[in-house]
């Protein structure tokens, strides 16, 4: 066994980067740009009004309240063509040009208006509620670095130069195989000594939140033939997958066949738990194969340590490992044996801010129905046999960290 670091940086050392291509801004989120997108303007490119008010010079408004003439009305999307002079005003929306003369606004809720003339009643500093030109951002200034992951907010800011075309990395193709004689379809019910497959459509999923449509190749069944007509056509892809059949039993031949088609074993067990018997490989065309271990935990939680860090890399990410959070334990959280454990728990936030840990109860790394309870995977290191309630724990942030709501399923 080697350590889940080691095991990690052998992954990602060879999960090189794929090609790039270009595509419209509008359909780029979530994926990954490999270009640096500078501004084509000044922003703001005026100075701008920031509020609804009156546009004035501030020193005619030193003795309050005052009374000025209103000279004109600017709204969003003109341009004034004319100048505020001592004694005037103009009203003014928000996001419009400020008047040259005029040096401050006045928010509306701050005056009185009778006609022509505005009173203003109480005081406004120079330059106040006034965006200057440029101060967001300068013509030629980077306004989205390459390497970053295109979020809303992203393609906000590519709308906002004029940038309707990005390059991004070109997503991997991905391949999902299942393997085992006791698996049979979820629509079936299972006769004895069978199971329903989930690990297949867990690891189609897992792909789907990544932004990844992978292709499901089925269930291979545990013989050479079956398995090496599933690998043959997985290893079209950039990526191949399979469930199960990596351990030292009778039956696990994925090794056996993966070495047939000259994969190089890089990886063949990790210290974690669950995820022990992980298998990664490359062949000598640089493609990635992993051997996820057969229980359902298992195989998520590895897909979330070594398979989505990889997608990730293969994208471009240079730093695609998510950070560790701490919170503080609530109740005392066991790990029995020299492997890390990564357990399914429940961060919340109390009634003082800090982020707290509930440990789930869990039956082990087939307990599939507790680990859909979790939004997080608590780390209890390999020197701990227990951490104290109270004692600050590391977790890994499940995308359910932000999508789940419903607290029934943990007692929250």
């Amino acid at each position: 066994m080697i350590p889940v670091e080691q095991a990690l940086r052998i992954v990602l050392d060879r999960a090189k980067p794929l090609s790039t291509e270009e595509i419209d801004f509008s359909g780029a989120t979530g994926r990954l740009l490999r270009e640096d997108v500078v501004s084509d303007v000044d922003m703001p490119p005026f100075p701008r009004s920031a509020v609804d008010g009156y546009a004035v010079r501030a020193q005619d408004v030193r003795q309050i309240p005052a009374r000025l003439d209103v000279v004109g009305t600017i709204p969003a999307g003109t341009f004034p063509t004319f100048r505020v002079e001592a004694g005037q005003a103009a009203s003014i929306m928000t996001g419009a040009p400020v008047p040259e003369g005029a040096d401050a606004v006045q928010m509306v809720e701050h005056c009185r208006v009778d006609r022509d003339r505005v009173e203003v009643l109480t005081q406004v500093d120079e330059g106040q509620n006034v965006a200057p030109l440029g101060s967001e951002v300068r013509l030629g200034d980077v306004v989205l670095k390459e390497g970053t992951r295109l979020d809303p907010a992203a393609i906000a800011v590519a709308a906002t130069v004029g940038k309707t075309t990005l390059v991004v990395g070109r997503k991997p193709r991905v391949a999902v195989a299942a393997t085992g004689n006791e698996l049979v379809h979820p629509s079936q019910k299972p006769a004895p000594g069978q199971i329903r497959n989930s690990n297949g459509f867990s690891l189609l999923a897992q792909c789907a939140a990544t932004g990844i449509e992978a292709t499901y190749l089925g269930v291979a069944l545990d013989t050479e033939s079956s398995l090496d007509e599933v690998i043959t056509k997985g290893l079209d892809a950039d990526v191949l997958m399979l469930s199960g059949g990596v351990s030292m039993g009778r039956f696990d031949l994925v090794e056996d066949v993966l070495a047939r088609h000259r994969v190089r074993v890089h990886v063949d067990a990790v210290a974690l738990k669950p995820g022990k018997p992980l298998v990664f490989g490359t062949t000598d065309k640089g493609k990635l194969v992993f051997g996820l271990p057969g229980n359902p935990v298992s195989t998520m939680v590895t897909f979330e340590l070594f398979v989505r860090p990889a997608l990730a890399r293969l994208e471009g990410a240079e730093n695609p490992v998510r950070p560790l959070y701490r919170a503080k334990l609530l109740t005392e959280l066991l790990n029995r044996g020299n492997r890390r454990a990564y357990l399914p728990g429940w961060i919340s936030v109390d009634d003082e801010g800090q982020s707290i840990a509930r440990p789930i109860p869990t039956r082990g790394s087939g307990d599939i129905v507790a680990f859909s309870k979790s939004n997080a995977l608590l780390i209890v290191p390999e020197d701990r046999e227990r951490l104290e309630a109270g004692e600050p724990v590391r977790y890994y942030a499940l995308d359910s960290s932000l999508l789940k709501e419903d607290r029934w399923r943990n007692g929250g």
